[in-house]
């Protein structure tokens, strides 16, 4: 997931559904989707908690915020006008189904005004 190589608003459903498949099968998008489920918590927070280095925690962080399984809840802002995003896991339930020689997967997400997951 290192290399940013998708738009998800341009990704066709099958692409979408496999790169999420790919997101959710990764040990630190894991991570970052447990931790977040419940608290919103910064990029930097994320990373000292999952125990993720930080350039690859903002990478998934950007992966998962372009498929829309994680959102900026919030800004907040620290020091001198600098403002800390705070990320939250979207996602509700995820199933993955093997039938007649075919994988298959199914998600759902939070609903957010004015977007389309």
């Amino acid at each position: 997931m290192s290399q940013h190589l998708f738009n998800s608003r341009h990704m066709n459903p099958d692409n979408r559904l496999k790169t999420v498949s790919k997101l959710l099968a990764d040990n630190y998008s894991q991570k970052i989707l447990t931790t977040t489920y419940s608290t919103a918590m910064s990029a930097q927070r994320i990373s000292k908690v999952c125990k993720i280095p930080i350039a690859a925690c903002y990478r998934r962080i950007h992966d998962l915020e372009t498929v829309g399984l994680l959102r900026v809840e919030n800004e907040e802002e620290v020091a001198k006008g600098r403002k800390v995003r705070m990320y939250k896991c979207r996602l509700k339930s995820a199933a993955i189904e093997f039938a007649e020689g075919e994988f298959a997967m199914d998600y759902n997400t939070a609903e957010m005004d004015g977007d389309e997951y």
